[in-house]
């Protein structure tokens, strides 16, 4: 890794920190809050049944809660890991080629263990949307985790051409390793999907949030205007 390529990770990495450090010290960092999650509630029947051995790959959700609700379980409760990608019809997962901070370039699966980050991914049309900065937080307290998110496309995000259906896919952890990026996990090899869930723009509950990014700015810079 050449040395721009290093003092932008290492940059990336201490913004990263930083922010850490801030949301726990209580400081708006420009982040938006998710619904909190809290853990050792017990198990979800509603939920637990799509997972039974002997039931179809494809989750057929009828429920009236909110799919970002059922993904949390999965990943809080389960633990499983979940990938979102616009393909419906995968059996295993691949690796590509991704690039994070203009710095790191790593081949893998990509995965999280938040049951809404992978909705952005999801149910964006990524060659008319564009370069993706986006993360997310988990602080607990207690037995709650709070969630912080921000979301920014290279593209107009008001433009609902960028928009379309996706599929979120429940993978096992293993053989998944976490990054130093928060709630990123990632596999050198191919994994095989436990279930996949059908999606659109509409089960993404931060849509409405979403920015445009402003590359004269600093990603701090628009993080002051992503809370606004």
């Amino acid at each position: 890794m050449d040395l721009a390529k290093s003092l932008r990770l290492g940059i990336a990495r201490g913004q990263i920190a930083l922010g850490a450090i801030a949301l726990r010290a209580g400081i708006d960092v420009g982040m938006v809050e998710g619904p909190p999650f809290t853990l050792g509630a017990g198990p979800r029947p509603e939920f637990d049944e799509f997972l039974e051995p002997g039931r179809s790959s494809l989750i057929d959700y009828r429920l009236d809660l909110p799919k970002h609700e059922f993904l949390s379980y999965l990943v809080h409760t389960r633990h499983y890991l979940v990938h979102g990608t616009a393909a419906p019809d995968l059996d295993e997962v691949r690796p590509m080629p991704a690039t994070d901070y203009e710095a790191r370039t790593l081949e893998a699966v990509f995965a999280t263990s938040d049951g809404i980050w992978p909705l952005f991914f999801a149910t964006l049309d990524r060659p008319r949307a564009g370069s993706l900065w986006n993360g997310c937080y988990h602080l607990r307290r207690g037995s709650v985790v709070h969630r912080y998110y921000f979301f920014f496309t290279e593209a107009d995000p008001r433009d609902e051409v960028i928009w379309r259906d996706g599929t979120i896919y429940v993978l096992p952890r293993e053989p998944f390793a976490r990054t130093w990026i928060p709630n990123e996990w990632v596999s050198p090899q191919p994994v095989r999907a436990v279930a996949k869930l059908l999606v659109s723009p509409s089960d993404f509950p931060f849509k409405q949030r979403v920015k445009k990014f402003d590359a004269t700015l600093s990603l701090l810079g628009n993080l002051r205007r992503f809370s606004k």
